[in-house]
């Protein structure tokens, strides 16, 4: 970061933020600068692969839960229909016994 004070000094280019890439324009400082601007360059892919192959990664287990959600629902799904054709079952089978109730009674 440049101070206040180094203003005056400074090349014209860098207080703009443009940075010369010729080496004689600014004279043994380009070396140094390019060699950081080169390693920001190379954090930045880094950090950009980095990115990459954690959303990948996301992406992957974001896939299995659906698929491991689907599973559980269709399962879940299942045994409920299971228990309402039972109670269905059931259901019809009191309603026989309800209406057989009233000729176990008159005979």
């Amino acid at each position: 970061m440049m101070r206040f004070d180094d203003t005056a000094s400074a090349h014209p280019n860098v207080l703009y933020g443009r940075f010369p890439t010729e080496e004689s324009t600014l004279g043994e400082g380009a070396t140094t600068l390019e060699v950081a601007i080169a390693e920001v360059r190379a954090d930045v892919a880094d950090l950009h692969i980095g990115l990459n192959q954690d959303f990948a990664a996301l992406r992957d287990e974001l896939a299995g839960l659906r698929r491991q959600t689907d599973e559980q629902f269709a399962s879940a799904r299942s045994k409920m229909l299971k228990r309402c054709e039972a109670l269905r079952c059931d259901m019809i089978d009191l309603a026989i016994r309800l209406d057989r109730l009233p000729e176990r009674r008159g005979a």
